[in-house]
């Protein structure tokens, strides 16, 4: 048999063997990945204007409870009732429907600034684990806290950056429901003109591989070299 005959005779064993192996009982061949999925969550949020205080933690069972993974309380808690609150779509302002105000900043429109939360409930198929499972914010001003189903999993201080926020040691799966909060602190001022508040950019849940690229993980840092030629180093 010569080289070619001899390459064609393995590949086709190779190819063959997951299948020989199934009919056969023994080891089955691994399913292809699931191609990557991306889901705008612009739709499906309940807003709530004005700062909801945390209840006051008192004793020592409520300050073991406090300190655990998927314990919040308040508007923070997956258990909260936010069915009075408003149904908003991102991108949402909620800083631009506020009055005119003559005292308020002139630099910020004359428009108060403040707090406010939003809510906003999410399911997974089963056949979404073993999936790497990540919120994708466009921005969120000014400072943001997130929870997931009861969990602080991201603070955000900047309302000009995207972030990211891996979700998939958190997610429950099937009929059971998983719960998004975030709040945003407006307050805080970074420019001298008109910033907005709330979740005024869109978000994404991204669904891939759990081998894969990092969101924002590809940094090229081209060199030049003495001859004058371009380079760039792989790492």
């Amino acid at each position: 048999m010569n080289r070619r005959g001899f390459l064609l005779s393995v590949s086709a064993t190779a190819l063959a063997a997951p299948a020989l192996a199934h009919a056969h009982g023994g080891l089955t061949a691994t399913p292809p990945p699931l191609p990557r999925e991306t889901l705008s969550l612009d739709d499906g949020w309940r807003f709530h204007e004005g700062d909801i205080p945390m209840p006051v933690i008192t004793g020592h069972g409520w300050s073991y409870a406090n300190a655990k993974a998927g314990a919040a309380w308040g508007a923070a808690s997956p258990a909260f009732d936010d069915s009075t609150w408003d149904q908003v779509r991102l991108p949402h302002d909620f800083v631009v429907s506020q009055p005119f105000d003559q005292n308020a900043n002139i630099s910020q429109g004359y428009r108060k600034r403040g707090v406010a939360w939003y809510r906003r409930a999410l399911r997974f198929e089963p056949t979404d684990r073993g999936r790497h499972i990540e919120l994708q914010f466009g921005a969120a001003a000014t400072n943001a806290t997130v929870w997931f189903n009861g969990t602080i999993v991201e603070r955000n201080f900047s309302g000009y950056n995207s972030f990211s926020v891996d979700l998939t040691p958190f997610v429950r799966y099937g009929d059971q429901t998983n719960s998004l909060v975030v709040r945003i602190d407006a307050n805080a001022m970074e420019g001298w003109w008109y910033e907005g508040g709330g979740l005024y950019r869109h978000i994404w849940l991204v669904k891939r591989s759990p081998i894969h690229i990092a969101t924002d993980g590809v940094h090229a840092d081209p060199r030049k070299g003495a001859n004058g030629q371009w380079t760039i180093p792989a790492t």
